[in-house]
């Protein structure tokens, strides 16, 4: 396996730029594939074009291809099926799939009685033909026919969800590998807390998960975090900074999940971004919102716009606002995306989920009706998602080849 660490970042690797060109007609090697399927030998391998050039060059290459394609390049050799099935590509690949704007890796995966994939990118463009796709559930994930699976959270393309039964699982659904989780000993229906994230000194994954109840007037909060490579649950000591019951997951940024808390007495309540440090395994109070954000005045969410944190901010009968926060070295400053009036965006429970590469808004509206929002020209788009008005999850995940099998 030729993978190999960049030694300086955005480094594009010391390839043969002629090499590198004849070869990235991958379209032709495509087509090869169904004709390789058909060699008598079961180990044919692609032509003497594609097999002298460097397995390096070739890692070099396939890592810029999005995951679908690669899923159906895995039978054109063993090698290529070695390559692309080595979990070292698998990194290699989402971190090109990251840098890369110009391709469309992100998708909206929403839970309901026909659980579906949503190509927000692909809406944008008006392909509306690639728009939304429906996907299936391990079959291990019990429930019936009606019955929708929660999402706790996702990241680097593996999905975490919830059964009726309170079976947890670890999904890829692009390559639809799956992982069933012990059960934690907190009772998951007292669940408030969840979310999944990634500890890049362990290069492990882990499922956050708290649950609360009151015994005798006495309120007790038990803390746990699941390890992939361990597939155990642990116990957090330290809840004192816990967030309060959101109902939304954790979002994974900057090597931690956050999340909102409203904090302090009556009369001085602040919302507070509270995160949980995957490699300390602790919860942090990481900044304030502005004090004019007042709780009583103001209902706030966090969201994602493009790599930066951002604020979904609805005050009450009047706007909406959406701050992204910038940070400079040791200085921490909001800047206001974008704002428009309460009637032109009907709804009780509003939250923004992301930004597209055309700088238009994904918006969520009572868990059930999704809007596209184009702050240059202040319009509003309708995904029509046919689910009936029923509510359902919604989460927002990256295509990538990360197995949930260690």
């Amino acid at each position: 396996m030729a993978v190999q660490k960049e030694k300086q970042e955005g480094k594009q690797g010391n390839t043969n730029p002629q090499k590198l060109n004849s070869f990235l007609s991958l379209r032709g090697v495509a087509g090869r594939t169904q004709r390789l399927r058909t060699k008598s030998s079961a180990q044919a391998e692609p032509d003497t074009s594609i097999s002298t050039l460097p397995e390096d060059l070739i890692v070099e290459i396939l890592s810029r291809v999005p995951v679908k394609p690669l899923l159906r390049f895995k039978c054109v050799s063993k090698s290529w099926n070695s390559i692309i099935s080595d979990p070292r590509f698998a990194k290699l690949q989402l971190k090109r799939a990251k840098e890369n704007s110009n391709i469309s890796c992100n998708r909206l995966l929403l839970s309901t009685w026909s659980p579906r994939s949503l190509d927000f990118e692909a809406f944008c463009d008006d392909d509306l033909s690639n728009t939304i796709t429906n996907v299936s559930f391990p079959a291990i994930v019990k429930g019936p026919p009606t019955f929708y699976v929660r999402i706790l959270g996702s990241c680097d393309g593996l999905v975490c969800l919830l059964d009726d039964y309170g079976t947890m699982f670890l999904w890829n659904p692009t390559t639809r590998q799956y992982k069933e989780l012990p059960k934690p000993k907190g009772a998951v229906y007292r669940m408030f807390l969840h979310g999944i994230g990634y500890n890049f000194s362990t290069d492990d994954y882990g499922v956050v998960f708290a649950s609360r109840f009151t015994d005798d007037g006495n309120e007790e909060t038990t803390v746990e975090l699941y390890t992939l490579k361990n597939n155990t649950w642990r116990k957090i000591e330290d809840v004192d900074s816990t967030p309060e019951p959101s109902g939304r997951s954790g979002i994974f940024w900057n090597g931690g999940l956050y999340w909102l808390k409203v904090k302090g007495s009556d009369c001085e309540k602040v919302y507070i971004i509270v995160s949980f440090d995957m490699v300390e395994k602790k919860f942090k109070e990481v900044l304030s919102l502005p004090r004019h954000f007042d709780p009583s005045r103001y209902k706030a969410n966090l969201g994602m716009s493009g790599n930066s944190l951002c604020v979904f901010c609805e005050c009450k009968g009047s706007c909406f606002e959406t701050f992204v926060l910038n940070i400079n070295g040791t200085e921490t400053f909001w800047t206001k995306l974008f704002s428009f009036p309460h009637d032109r965006f009907p709804g009780f429970d509003n939250a923004v989920l992301c930004t597209t590469k055309n700088g238009e808004v994904v918006l969520e509206c009572d868990g059930w009706k999704l809007y596209l929002y184009n702050p240059k020209e202040g319009t509003f788009r309708n995904f029509e998602m046919n689910n009936g008005g029923d509510v359902c999850e919604l989460e927002l995940y990256i295509e990538s080849l990360v197995s949930p099998n260690v």
